[in-house]
């Protein structure tokens, strides 16, 4: 079947993760076999996403490229994963590598010959993204993060974009807490006012979650943060990094829909009375679920098969036997108040983040002249240059833009990173609009009731 979605006729569709970075190994052979997949490619869905696969190669910049002998240093998981999600591995690519020239250079020698490369894109005729021009906003927001770090760090040779030591040791504390925090409910103060404590102290953890996810060098610690509250790690892993990261606010994003039909976030269709009165007011009440629905959409790709068992799994399951086992019913109530907390914390915040006046203005994004300019008009930030610390009340989230534009660094350096893109951003005439957090909240209420962008299309590949 053909892609669906209103992306469809303003750019084809899908896309997907990763490139590769430093590491060499044997090239490709000179002469591959005839692609595979030179007949008209597969569908499959992803989230609810109906996208063209890429077949046995790597599409990148619009050329072609056979990966299956290169060692990348983040793994070969993500590697294959950006390559049989969507149409496209351009914006992963891009998106990852902070030294882009040296990326750009290490994977020539794996580009697939042009008789190859001609029957590829006879088999996929969708327009293909392209890499971002030297004189683009993107290059240059790379190009002077890259001159920072480095100067910070006095090399030339590769940067650390991994947490800083107050990152870490805050990360420990946290962890900490949130164990004291579960033993206190279960087996001192077994009250409301201690559930309570305790979700906020998981949505806290889940913040961390949310940034070790992007760095494979912290992928553990992930697990202790995501799967111990109720969150997938691996589904994050393939979902948000892959679909939401890439394609953020168009039908490609796993996250356009998460909260539809109760809080419809999509500004381009309309709403039904119930959409538009009731449920924006009362959005708390429906974010209350958001972990146990988490839970249960992963729980239930674990049983089709589309999710890797893992112990992790275990974790929120029997948590919830301890409630009960230890308190009974009145357990199971307080457990429901902790991930109430939690669920309505991260995820009113994570709405704020894309569901703004600016983010929602479609017209503003299809106008985007590369990646980087759709991630700044698709982003809201607030409490601009709010120091880390001081930052977890908004579970640093305050910064992200910074965090779409760069994943795999670390939050910790957000702070400093914001002001090079505040000044590339006044340089490149970028609109970067980072607003007050109330105001934002009640635009992203009003966001739910009203669409900003009613029956436009959303172009999901800018600056192609």
């Amino acid at each position: 079947a053909p892609c669906e979605g209103p992306v469809q006729a303003a750019v084809p569709q899908h896309e997907s993760r990763n490139g590769s970075s430093n590491q060499t190994a044997s090239a490709p052979c000179s002469a591959p076999p005839p692609p595979s997949d030179s007949k008209a490619p597969t569908y499959m869905s992803s989230s609810g996403v109906s996208f063209p696969t890429q077949g046995q190669y790597w599409r990148i910049g619009g050329a072609w490229y056979d990966f299956s002998k290169f060692s990348h240093p983040g793994g070969s998981e993500i590697l294959y994963l950006s390559r049989d999600r969507f149409s496209d591995s351009t914006y992963a690519f891009e998106s990852h590598h902070l030294d882009y020239k040296r990326a750009r250079a290490i994977i020539r020698k794996y580009e697939l010959p042009e008789e190859v490369q001609a029957e590829l894109r006879k088999a996929h005729p969708i327009p293909a993204p392209k890499l971002a021009e030297e004189d683009s906003f993107y290059s240059d927001v790379r190009r002077r993060v890259l001159a920072y770090l480095r100067k910070e760090q006095n090399t030339k040779a590769k940067v650390d974009v991994g947490p800083t030591a107050t990152c870490l040791n805050t990360f420990y504390c946290s962890f900490v807490v949130w164990v004291l925090s579960v033993v206190n409910t279960l087996f001192v103060f077994p009250t409301v006012p201690s559930a309570v404590f305790q979700g906020l102290a998981a949505a806290v953890l889940g913040a961390f979650g949310h940034n070790w996810i992007h760095q494979p060098k912290y992928r553990n610690y992930a697990y202790l943060s995501l799967d111990t509250i109720g969150f997938s790690s691996d589904g994050w892993y393939r979902e948000h990094l892959l679909q939401h990261h890439m394609y953020t606010n168009t039908p490609l994003d796993n996250h356009f829909k998460g909260t539809d039909p109760f809080l419809v976030t999509d500004p381009t269709v309309p709403r039904n009375f119930f959409q538009r009165v009731v449920t924006p007011i009362f959005n708390p009440v429906v974010l209350i679920f958001g972990i146990w629905g988490n839970y249960s959409f992963h729980l239930t790709e674990l049983i089709r098969g589309n999710e890797k068992a893992s112990i992790g799994k275990l974790f929120f399951p029997l948590l919830v036997f301890a409630y009960y086992r230890t308190l009974g019913l009145r357990g199971l109530l307080l457990f429901f108040v902790n991930t109430s907390v939690t669920s309505v914390y991260y995820f009113t915040m994570a709405l704020m983040n894309h569901n703004s006046d600016n983010t929602l203005n479609v017209r503003k994004r299809n106008a985007a002249r590369d990646w980087g300019e759709a991630q700044i008009a698709s982003c809201a930030d607030w409490a601009v240059q709010r120091k880390f610390l001081p930052s977890i009340v908004y579970l640093w989230l305050n910064y992200h833009c910074v965090h779409h534009l760069f994943p795999l660094t670390d939050f910790s350096h957000h702070r400093a990173i914001q002001k090079i893109l505040m000044e590339t951003c006044v340089d490149h005439g970028v609109e970067y609009e980072a607003g007050n957090f109330f105001d934002i909240y009640i635009e992203m209420v009003r966001s739910f009731s009203s669409p900003r962008s009613l029956w436009l299309e959303i172009n999901a590949y800018n600056g192609s």
